[in-house]
This record gives structure tokens, sequence and C-alpha cells, in this order.
């Protein structure tokens, strides 16, 4: 089943849910992408044509932002679940015996993550170079997997414009920057803060630089989730 945002579909799936359709898609041979919605990627895509394509062309677009699961709600759209990018990376890692390749981050962020990851990690590069030489890479190793942590929205519209150029790989996901969590350079919000919807304002403290990314996010999902919920009762 798939909800649908201010023109954004997204698919209304629990985290086991998520996994079994990870699953299913590794095994039937075909190439499929996966992202994870932030407010801020629903707020871009009323103005970028090519990103609302790029999400609505996706085989799985999971809501990652309790804001966005927050204006979901607001909207009377029942959602199942928020889906969080570090926890789907841990149990897709623990679970599967398909090989898995990380792109992203500083140099040297990948190869940490890669310490901290079980499974099958059969490379780790970051996202500071020549991508068109990774891809050579990747296709020398043939991962199943490909976790891609460029930012958004480099990481949809690369992935995108490069899954056909790398036919070892069934399933890639753009996992934002999960990769600074998982490696410890930047430390999660406490449990508390992520459930009541705040951890922007945790990540905007630790990294102040952010700050029109995450207003522009924040703010601008509110504005238009108001305009929407007015119109509806209109």
């Amino acid at each position: 089943m798939k909800i649908d945002i201010l023109g954004v579909k997204i698919a209304n799936l629990t985290m086991d849910e998520t996994l079994e359709t990870v699953e299913d898609f590794l095994l039937d041979g075909k190439q499929y992408y996966i992202v994870l919605l932030y407010s801020e990627f629903i707020v871009r895509a009323r103005k970028d044509e090519k990103f609302r394509k790029i999400l609505n062309e996706a085989d799985l677009s999971l809501c990652e932002s309790r804001g966005l699961y927050f204006a979901l709600r607001f909207l009377d759209v029942l959602v199942k679940e928020e889906i969080n990018g570090v926890e789907l990376i841990y149990k897709i890692c623990g679970k599967s015996q398909n090989k898995i390749f990380l792109l992203g981050g500083k140099e040297g962020i990948a190869e940490r993550v890669k310490e901290k990851l079980e499974g099958n990690i059969v490379g780790a590069e970051h996202g500071y170079q020549d991508l068109d030489r990774v891809i050579e890479k990747i296709n020398q190793i043939k991962p199943d997997i490909l976790f891609v942590g460029l930012g958004s929205p480099k990481q949809e519209k690369w992935i995108y414009e490069n899954l056909k150029k790398m036919p070892s790989v069934k399933v890639a996901i753009g996992v934002g920057g999960a990769f600074d969590f998982i490696s410890g350079r930047i430390k999660r919000a406490p449990k508390f803060i992520q459930k009541i919807g705040l951890e922007w304002l945790w990540r905007l403290i630790l990294q102040p630089w952010r700050i029109k990314r995450i207003y522009n996010g924040v703010v601008g999902l509110v504005l238009l989730t108001l305009k929407l919920k007015i119109k509806n009762k209109n």
C-alpha cells in the first residue's frame, strides 16, 4: 500500500515488512533502489521535478523522518512505522548473507563503518573521489547490496543514473548521513529526543552549518502540511 503527501508516494511498511521486501528483491534477479524520505525531500520535490520523479519511481520510498511521520498523522494518514536508516542498515547487515558494499562519507568513514557492522561487507569507499572509479571497483567485487551515503539529493540522483552500470547490485539504498552516526563521527540523539521528533534539533546543535537545510525541511514541511490540511477541510 502506498500513501501520498504533496505529490510524493510513500510505501507504508513496517520495518519487518521492509526487510521481507528487501529479501524478495534480492531473490528475483532484477535491480531495485530504495529511498529514505526526510522532510526536506518533500519540500525539495515540490520545486525539483527530476527529484520528484526519482522518488516516485523508486521501488520503495520509506518514511524515515519523524517530522514527516507526524505530518502524515496530522493529515489523518495512518503510518505504520518510521523506518530509521541507521537501524535498517544494522538489520540488513545482521540478517543478510549477501555481499554488501559501502559508498559515502568523508575519507575513512566508510572503512570505520565496515568495522562496526556484521555481515559480508566486501568493500568500502568514501564519497569524495572519482565515482566512476568506484563503479569500476564495484563491478570487480560484484556486491549484491549497495549502501550510498552521498547526501541528498546527490545520492538519489547518482543511484538513479548509475545503477544499471553496476549489474551485480540488486538493491541500492540511499542512506544519507547514517555512516556518520554508525562510525561514531556524530553522536545520535538520546532515545527520548528521537521519540518526540526533535532529532533534527540535536543535529542542528552538533552541525550548525546545516541550519538552512534543516530550516527548509522542518519549517517548509510544516507550512505545506498546514496549507494542505486547510485545503482538505474546504
